[in-house]
């Protein structure tokens, strides 16, 4: 007897490209392949067990989403975050955010106050761990996108989501980042909680200003030593 329903349609399988851009991707959003990293391919081919032709193909992708830059006659690098990628992602993030939590607050689903109840309870025990916590945050931040109901504002939300992740780590790990993280998404939630869309619309650009301003200062510290490596590498 045949069974219709016991193999996956191709389409809905991701691709070996796919898998290894995934991977490298949350690599390079983790630190754990730090900016002006180079991505040898033969290396990289034999710790993710595949050939190169999808690494390449993958490599390719990641530098059109601005993760990765390569160097004519010299290779693939992992890109910097500069002080004008902080400032341009965040200026979008602030107004497709805020607009975000303001309708999450005029959404009328009762399961929002559990929802974000649960979060923030996981976030609270997360505070010294800031990699946990950048993770938790970043789902805090896709259900409140989710909450407001508006599909192409989440549409908008998950084009920046992966490039806010990996700023997010940045920020995150600051010392004692994590606590004042924590009570802004509080006042975030209670606002949504309570339907008032003005306020939460404020406060998500607040939190989220505050946020750039930490950032400011951790790609202005960065960027001298990454400007001397990409010369080093032209040069080479």
């Amino acid at each position: 007897m045949a069974v219709s329903g016991a193999v996956q349609p191709l389409a809905d399988q991701p691709s070996l490209r796919e898998r290894i851009v995934a991977r490298l991707r949350q690599a390079i959003i983790s630190g754990d392949l730090p900016p002006n990293a180079r991505l040898l391919e033969p290396e990289l081919a034999e710790k993710l067990h595949v050939s190169r032709t999808p690494l390449r193909e993958a490599i390719r992708q990641l530098e059109a989403e601005g993760f990765v830059t390569t160097v004519a006659r010299v290779g693939s690098f992992v890109s910097e975050v500069t002080p004008q990628d902080a400032e341009e992602l965040y200026a979008l993030r602030v107004v497709v955010e805020g607009l975000a939590a303001r309708q999450a607050a005029e959404n009328s689903d009762p399961a929002k106050r559990r929802l974000l109840a649960a979060m923030l309870h996981e976030l609270a025990g997360r505070t010294g761990d800031f990699r946990r916590y950048h993770e938790i945050s970043g789902q805090f931040h896709d259900a409140i996108a989710a909450l407001s109901g508006n599909r192409r504002l989440q549409a908008i939300y998950q084009g920046l989501s992966q490039h806010v992740s990996r700023m997010r780590v940045l920020s995150n790990a600051v010392r004692g980042r994590p606590a004042i993280s924590l009570q802004g998404h509080r006042r975030i939630a209670a606002a949504i909680i309570a339907g008032r869309g003005a306020e939460a619309e404020r406060l998500m650009r607040a939190h989220i200003e505050g946020a750039l301003e930490v950032l400011r200062q951790r790609v202005r510290t960065a960027a001298p030593n990454g400007k001397r490596k990409g010369h080093e590498r032209r040069h080479a």
